[in-house]
């Protein structure tokens, strides 16, 4: 059985394309393969810097101020806690704490360090020009365990601080830079890490500002100062969805595709023979000149006209082109025909082509849909005589040749002396079945 034009056309394809075809189905398998064996079998590593925090020290600053003057505003006796701004008139004197408290996941005892300064200075941008530095206080904690807290007290005057601070002034004359009054605490925090002693030391500030009739506090520059160490981490590669899946994905199509075209080759399956390409010719050429054919049944002789073998159907078309004819096709025999009023070109399709439409011709001849070509005859010496090929024509010439009978008869009674009636096929009635 014939195949089909697809069937054909795709097997023609890949014998054509089969170098190209089977380069790209390799590296579909190499592409793949290689991102399947880095995904699952052999990913790498990647390493990263990870920081890690073993103890932490968080320092702040309290401050209060007693009333200890009289006023109309704040009782004398009170205490002025946390304020931004206090009153040199009415409480003079600031007390302050800083705290550090010491905190840390399986951290262990810390030795502290705490000291306490009033500082004096001028500075500009990164520069210092002078610093006069007064010692207020220090404390020492020799074990501090984690979640402990330690502090050191101070007490400052408001108004010793505003002479201090001119007394300078008055001794250096005017300097450059900004004058700036702050107290500084210096930590120290010695502790362990991973088996090591591991040390950390930091300044937090709390700035005074005295002048007119009062005295500024803050904003304290502090905060949590962590101990942390950096460790490369190393950990296996992760890939995507492409490199996981893609990569097996690819590398299974490749090889299947790669497979079947070697057992193909192999089978000679994507070979045509000469048949089957005369049979793919001719199948394009039904359907380029589909609109130029149609499908009827002839009679059984060819009066008057002279029978020529066309090359290939599209000669037929050219022929019925230039004639302003059609093109007969005959659904028993598969073969076309082009008539004009002298010649009939007889075009008869590949062997293949003609096994592929007696189907056809048997399921037309059940629908009866298909008429005889009236006064058009295929003599049987012309048409070929009982063969399987034409077994389809046959059958159409021996339905036909009572009618033609008849004819003969009729000319037979006249005498002779009328000439057969040769039909006009380009009048649409020419298609009328005469046994109708």
């Amino acid at each position: 059985m014939a195949q089909g034009r697809s069937k054909l056309r795709g097997r023609a394809i890949l014998g054509s394309w089969f170098a190209v075809l089977a380069a790209v189905l390799v590296a579909l398998v190499l592409v793949g393969g290689a991102a399947a064996y880095t995904a699952h079998v052999a990913p790498g590593e990647t390493t990263e810097q990870v920081e890690r925090t073993h103890w932490t020290a968080d320092g702040s600053f309290y401050h209060t101020a007693d009333v200890t003057r009289e006023n109309p505003v704040f009782p004398v006796g009170s205490t002025l806690s946390n304020r931004s701004t206090y009153y040199t008139g009415v409480s003079p004197e600031l007390d302050s704490e800083y705290v550090l408290t010491y905190t840390g996941q399986d951290a262990t005892s810390a030795t502290v360090g705490l000291n306490a300064s009033l500082v004096v200075q001028s500075s500009g941008e990164d520069t210092v020009y002078w610093s006069d530095r007064t010692a207020l206080d220090s404390t020492q904690v020799d074990s501090l365990a984690a979640g402990e807290s330690a502090a050191v007290d101070f007490t400052l005057n408001a108004t010793e601080v505003a002479e201090q601070q001119s007394e300078i002034q008055t001794a250096l004359g005017d300097t450059q830079g900004e004058i700036s009054t702050f107290v500084a605490v210096d930590v120290t925090v010695a502790s362990a890490v991973d088996g090591g002693s591991a040390d950390l030391s930091f300044t937090h500030r709390l700035p005074v500002s005295v002048g007119g009739g009062s005295y500024t506090v803050g904003p304290e520059a502090a905060g949590s100062q962590p101990m942390t160490t950096t460790a490369t981490v190393s950990s296996t590669r992760e890939y995507g969805p492409f490199w996981s899946l893609g990569g097996p994905l690819l590398f299974l199509v490749g090889t299947a595709g790669l497979a079947g075209l070697v057992v193909g080759r192999r089978q000679e399956a994507f070979s045509l023979s000469e048949a089957e390409r005369d049979l793919l010719a001719f199948q394009d050429d039904r359907a380029e000149f589909d609109e130029w054919v149609v499908r009827a049944r002839l009679s059984p002789t060819f009066e008057g006209r002279t029978r020529a073998e066309a090359a290939s159907l599209e000669d037929v078309v050219d022929f019925a082109i230039d004639a302003g004819t059609g093109v007969i096709e005959d659904p028993g025999s598969g073969r076309f025909y082009a008539l004009s009023e002298e010649v009939a070109l007889v075009y008869e399709p590949p062997r293949l082509a003609r096994e592929a439409v007696s189907d056809d011709a048997d399921e037309s001849e059940e629908g009866g849909v298909l008429a005889d070509v009236a006064g058009v005859s295929i003599p049987a010496d012309e048409n070929g005589t009982s063969t399987d090929d034409d077994s389809g024509a046959n059958e159409a010439a021996g339905d036909a040749g009572a009618d033609d009978g008849r004819v003969d008869d009729t000319d037979a009674q006249n005498g002779g002396d009328e000439a057969p009636v040769q039909p006009d096929l380009t009048d649409e009635s020419s298609a009328d079945n005469p046994r109708e």
